[in-house]
């Protein structure tokens, strides 16, 4: 209803005032929250990779009557986030993810991070930027359209939750090197990182302010860290050790950045790159068993022994795989977060429940497939300290293994016990190889999980 008022007058303009501002201040509580259908708005399913098809270039409206299935792996709870709602495929992140713009306040009471969601696409703006995917309202730019904050009001037209709530979701765990933009708007962990030398002292973001600080890891990689001045935490102190971090991956101005939602996403506990200098140089660290088996690919596992009488701190230690006649190995695979106790082993997995339902344990450490924990047999595995050093090697960089004295297809490397000192050249001797081929030194004897397998238990002389 409309106050009326005498041009010129006080209270006119005073009523017309304090109504505007009933509306600007409304609560999350106004509007509805969204509803909870287990198929969502019954429309055509679609792929994220099939929402970026619509894309051509620039900010689109979606026509079509279509809805997309997605994981909310985003919190405003914290005020560190506004107006975004990050959402991924599914709760691995297998397939990436996009960002959800709207001006609802607290987003997290209607879907908390977690959440099963469908969205509604007819009447959404598509756009992209640096690589980034974004839905949600238009708003002009120099006479071009971009995507914008959907209005609160129209957020449950858009939203429904899912009856069929599974949990998570699960970070990725991975390395600043390994980052690509087929992760951005997913929930990543960022593994063996600090914040620089030059921030330490500083606190997140500055009051009102929007702050980016620096993570760095061991290697001279950086990363930048989003902070409001806004959030409930701006004023901490940054910590000051080492370990991994939680969040979003974003991107601005072509450099990827991380958006965390707590404090608490900071697992810093590990001393700082500066120690590696203290860690003392060791020939003492093997790869003492490589696994394929027969039956169960997915079991797959690569175990380390430590053969000293100390223990090591593998941070700064990296594992490299050439694949097939590769002479280039793929990423590294960074062993930040792994000490191996004294005569001792640790294991590798790229399928972690595949491997505790067929070992009965869970590894020490989960790494990425296609990685040197799952190969096929027939490539090239090779250990490096935190100095760069060479330090050992199964089979021979820049050579397919097949039918030679370093193919595992089917089988396994197993190390000789009496093996104590790692070897930077590949030394057929030191293995005992069983495949399904039986080329040149090694068994034509395939094996089979679990029973022909002894992940984290390796022999030495004197055990026991």
């Amino acid at each position: 209803m409309t106050t009326p008022f005498k041009a010129g007058t006080i209270l006119g303009p005073l009523l017309a005032m304090l109504t505007g501002m009933q509306f600007a201040c409304q609560k999350y509580t106004d509007y509805e929250s969204p509803q909870m259908d287990c198929s969502g708005f019954g429309f055509k399913e679609v792929t994220l990779s099939e929402i970026k098809q619509h894309y051509t270039g620039q900010t689109v409206l979606l026509s079509d009557s279509l809805q997309w299935n997605a994981v909310v792996v985003s919190s405003d709870a914290t005020s560190n986030l506004f107006g975004e709602i990050y959402l991924q495929e599914d709760a691995a992140n297998s397939a990436g993810g996009l960002v959800f713009y709207t001006d609802l306040l607290e987003t997290h009471a209607r879907v908390p991070s977690g959440t099963r969601i469908s969205v509604k696409l007819k009447g959404l703006y598509l756009g992209a930027s640096s690589g980034s995917f974004q839905l949600g309202g238009a708003f002009p730019t120099f006479g071009n359209l971009t995507v914008g904050r959907l209005p609160s009001r129209l957020f449950s037209e858009h939203i429904r939750v899912r009856c069929d709530q599974t949990g998570g979701p699960d970070p990725l765990p991975i390395g600043i090197s390994d980052l690509t933009d087929s992760l951005l708007n997913t929930l990543i962990e960022v593994k063996g990182v600090e914040f620089i030398a030059e921030e330490l002292g500083l606190p997140f973001a500055d009051p009102g302010t929007q702050v980016r600080r620096t993570l760095s890891d061991c290697y001279g990689n950086v990363l930048r860290v989003r902070n409001s001045g806004y959030s409930d935490f701006y004023s901490e102190p940054l910590p000051s050790s080492h370990g991994d971090v939680k969040g979003i991956l974003s991107v601005h101005r072509k450099a990827y950045e991380l958006l965390v939602m707590n404090p608490s996403d900071f697992d810093f506990g590990e001393p700082r790159c500066e120690n590696l200098a203290e860690q003392t140089p060791t020939d003492s660290i093997i790869i003492s068993e490589i696994a394929d088996p027969d039956n169960l690919p997915r079991a797959r596992f690569l175990e380390l022994f430590n053969a000293s009488g100390t223990p090591v701190d593998l941070r700064g230690w990296e594992l490299l795989r050439y694949t097939n006649a590769n002479a280039e190995p793929g990423r590294p695979i960074l062993l930040e977060g792994l000490q191996i106790q004294a005569h001792s082993a640790v294991v590798l997995s790229a399928y972690p429940e595949d491997f505790e339902r067929t070992y009965g344990f869970s590894p020490d450490k989960v790494i990425a497939e296609n990685g040197p924990a799952d190969s096929n047999g027939d490539d090239n595995i090779v250990l490096i300290d935190p100095y760069g050093n060479v330090k050992d090697t199964f089979g021979n960089p820049g050579k397919d293994g097949s039918g030679t004295a370093h193919e595992f297809e089917d089988g396994k490397a197993e190390r000789q016990a009496w093996v104590q000192i790692s070897s930077p050249a590949y030394d057929p001797l030191q293995w005992v190889i069983y495949n399904d081929s039986g080329g040149e030194t090694t068994f034509n004897d395939p094996q089979q999980a679990p029973e022909d397998f002894t992940p984290g238990r390796h022999p030495y002389p004197g055990k026991g």
